[in-house]
């Protein structure tokens, strides 16, 4: 790890700076009874970008389809699943897709669990969904990232998915989150004067620091450095970008003991405390998963 000593870029501190899938293995489709086949109304309740970007970033593939059949499988054709669950068997025709990495036929199937309260009347067909996963073996299956990755589809689900593609594939996308290396803290040369910094790890090895000074009868001030210089006219990342999603669903809930090694006392609470106050400019990220069924 690079050394992470203060320099003299600032009066206070500027150092250097997954769910298992579902697969398709031939299964036979049957025809449900008439009273299951009749469809139940999905409210399309708008995503969070938080759980948007879950998605995105683990599926290849994105559709939107509509459920053309569904059929509960018999519980010896799913041993795997603990009690209360059932596993679904569906066809659906493919409208469109959003993200892929190849193509895909024009009625799909795919796999997805449940609960066993709805294996009598799942009530899906004919709605239309956005399924994230991957095309199969077969252009004619489709594998779901996981039991939570078919939302219902709505004008806003679809213009949020497509943003955080596009997010992604911007060329300065920031790294995702791994952990904390350091964390310093400089106090000022008046009472309530100081600065905290924090080194971030990332997946591709790429430098994040965070940056909160603090001057009496001031708010405190939130920065963000992509680079090896710490960036002063850098911000809080605005919220419901890709920067923001990074750090508000990266970032461990306290900074671990070994980034404040080096410290003392006093200053090793001053970080803490500016850590928390940063997590907490940033808003809370909202990555809460439901299941249509």
């Amino acid at each position: 790890m690079p050394d992470r000593t203060p320099s003299r870029r600032s009066p206070l501190l500027r150092p250097v700076m997954a769910s298992a899938a579902l697969f398709l293995s031939g299964i036979a489709c049957v025809s449900l009874p008439a009273a299951a086949q009749e469809a139940a109304t999905v409210a399309p309740a708008g995503l969070s970008y938080a759980r948007m970007a879950d998605l995105v970033t683990q599926s290849p593939a994105v559709a939107k389809v509509e459920v053309r059949s569904i059929v509960a499988l018999k519980p010896e054709r799913a041993p795997d699943l603990p009690p209360g669950r059932t596993r679904f068997f569906i066809e659906a025709d493919t409208l469109g897709l959003i993200r892929s990495e190849g193509v895909t036929a024009r009625r799909i199937s795919f796999l997805i669990d449940g609960s066993s309260t709805n294996a009598r009347r799942p009530g899906l067909k004919g709605q239309i969904f956005l399924a994230f996963g991957r095309i199969g073996s077969q252009v004619n299956e489709f594998q779901l990232t996981s039991s939570t990755a078919l939302i219902p589809w709505s004008p806003a689900n679809e213009a949020l998915a497509r943003k955080v593609i596009a997010d992604l594939m911007t060329p300065d996308i920031p790294p995702a989150i791994t952990g904390v290396t350091s964390a310093f803290h400089v106090p000022g040369a008046i009472l309530g004067e100081g600065e905290t910094q924090i080194f971030l790890q990332t997946a591709d090895g790429s430098p994040i620091s965070l940056s909160v000074i603090r001057r009496p009868q001031e708010q405190p001030h939130f920065s963000v450095s992509l680079g090896e210089i710490v960036d002063e006219a850098a911000t809080v990342p605005e919220r419901d970008t890709m920067l923001w999603y990074r750090l508000a669903c990266g970032l461990p809930d306290q900074l671990p003991a070994l980034s404040l090694s080096e410290l003392g006392r006093a200053d090793a609470e001053s970080a803490n405390r500016d850590y928390n106050a940063f997590r907490e400019a940033l808003g809370p990220c909202d990555r809460t998963a439901t299941s249509v069924l």
